[in-house]
């Protein structure tokens, strides 16, 4: 087994996988310490990208995967180094035992490709780089957990909004959810992770304040958090949804569903999210599904 280790933690390697685990200094990156570590399976590097760098700021190393199965990417954020588990930087004076692990690495990569008999389950490499649950983030606004079946959104913190503050929490089932977003704070706007429903079309509210799919982050405090709380949640969809719910067949555990969504549009109807015509329209889309 090669081992290499960076500022930040260590990577060891053997003939299936590269095993990562991140230290928990005061320098490390939030979400680094969040996540603990993750495992990647050789058969999902489609390329290894080392920068030998200099004596100042040391080598790096990057491992890009297979389309599809890395879920940090498919949140559509900007590559930066500290919103993914798949880089490895360290000092100068081990750049030729990380340019050899680096080789080591993309030859596994290679060799594992050739000899698969099926290519691998693309859901299941992508659960092994994010978080387990059950699962827990906390933000100035409140908290988001997801217990492997459900999310729960709580705002209870000091930065909630009179109106979530009086909502207090809501829950959705990991079924009914299509995807999750996250867009960072920028300047001094707020940043915040919105769960998306399956099936049906809601409009985000104006503000942040009042939209009920939010958990908002405020600075650096629980961003990363819910950058990993979001791709933990996308990971875990691909397979969540019922097969009955997904072919439109009429049995109980469809309908519920359905009728959850009626009630959701039912609650931002009644809040002034949705117009008359707009709720009208959106409530016979889910009534002909059943």
């Amino acid at each position: 087994m090669e081992e290499l280790r960076g500022y930040h933690g260590i990577w060891r390697i053997d003939d299936e996988a590269i095993r990562i685990r991140f230290d928990s200094g005061r320098r490390v990156p939030t979400l680094f310490k969040a996540l603990g570590g993750c495992t990647v399976p050789l058969a999902a590097v489609r390329d290894v990208d080392f920068d030998r760098g200099d004596r100042k700021r040391g080598w790096r190393l990057r491992l890009e995967l297979a389309r599809g199965t890395d879920p940090y990417v498919m949140l559509g954020v900007s590559a930066r180094d500290e919103l993914t588990p798949l880089v490895l930087a360290g000092p100068h004076d081990r750049e030729l035992v990380a340019e050899y692990v680096a080789d080591r690495i993309r030859a596994g990569a290679h060799y594992v490709r050739e000899t698969l008999a099926t290519p691998p389950d693309r859901g299941e490499i992508a659960r092994a780089l994010v978080a387990r649950p059950p699962l827990q983030v906390r933000t100035a606004e409140g908290s988001a957990s997801f217990d492997g079946d459900k999310v729960r959104l709580q705002w209870d913190g000091w930065l909630a909004s009179s109106a979530k503050e009086k909502e207090k929490s809501r829950e959705y089932r990991l079924a009914e959810i299509e995807s999750v977003l996250w867009h960072p704070p920028a300047d001094v706007t707020e940043g915040c992770m919105r769960i998306v429903l399956r099936g049906v079309t809601l409009p985000e509210a104006t503000a942040l304040d009042n939209d009920f799919f939010t958990l908002a982050s405020h600075g650096s405090k629980g961003a990363e958090e819910t950058f990993l709380m979001a791709a933990t949640l996308n990971a875990h969809i691909e397979g969540a949804a019922p097969a009955a719910v997904e072919s439109g067949a009429d049995d109980t555990g469809g309908a519920e569903d359905i009728f959850a969504k009626i009630r959701e549009l039912g609650r931002l109807h009644a809040e002034g999210l949705l117009t008359d015509e707009e709720f009208s329209t959106k409530k016979a889309e889910l009534l002909d599904r059943l």
